[in-house]
């Protein structure tokens, strides 16, 4: 007598009540995956994660007071083999390296459709990296362009902000020489000629988000 395999045990973490039940009716769906658990987000993750030891997570990627990459890091910590998905509305790059850095094994758009949420569960159960067609290409092509630093990332949030650079030095406590220095390195890294352009390509890249 043959024994039927062991179903894939998913945890789904999302702060929209909602969206969880969407994910877990799509996963019940399937003949070889069941739902394990299921949080909102903050310490209960980890605990149901330690008590229930699901196969995938899938991880939003922004809750409420909380993120899903330092939930991330948090798990890989304790659990190295855990295999996390991440999900979110966000599609820049900086988003996505973030949740790869802090250990999530794929990221996952909310508008996919069915069929790919499952295909990234059996991929990434099956200790295979999962990435939407086209975002790996894009990922290597903007990794040619240095991270930003701190200093670079709080201008560029500024500059978001709409400010001019004698508010940026008086915020950042630098003369204005040291502001136009700060852009001449951000314009570069962002492929940019100017201050709007900047903030485009910041919020197209996730460096800036607009809530």
């Amino acid at each position: 007598m043959t024994t039927a395999p062991a179903l894939i045990k998913v945890m789904i973490v999302d702060d929209h009540p909602l969206v969880r039940v969407g994910m877990a009716t799509v996963v019940n769906q399937q003949p070889d995956m069941t739902i394990a658990a299921e949080a909102e987000g903050g310490p209960r993750v980890v605990e149901l994660f330690r008590a229930h030891r699901p196969d995938v997570v899938l991880m939003d990627l922004r809750l409420r007071g909380d993120s899903g990459a330092r939930l991330t890091g948090v798990i890989r910590s304790e659990f190295p083999d855990a295999r996390i998905l991440m999900i979110s509305n966000y599609d820049g790059d900086e988003d996505i390296h973030q949740a790869l850095v802090a250990g999530a094994m794929g990221y996952l758009f909310k508008s996919v459709v069915e069929d790919e949420v499952v295909d990234a569960i059996r991929e990434i159960h099956a200790g295979r990296r999962y990435l939407p067609k086209g975002v790996a290409a894009r990922l290597h092509e903007n990794e040619a362009s240095a991270r930003l630093t701190r200093r670079e990332d709080e201008i560029l949030e500024l500059l978001g902000k709409g400010l001019g650079n004698r508010e940026l030095g008086e915020v950042l406590g630098v003369s204005e020489d040291t502001v136009k220095t700060h852009l001449k390195s951000l314009f570069r890294k962002l492929g940019v000629s100017d201050r709007a352009e900047a903030v485009r390509e910041g919020m197209r890249r996730g460096f800036i988000h607009v809530e």
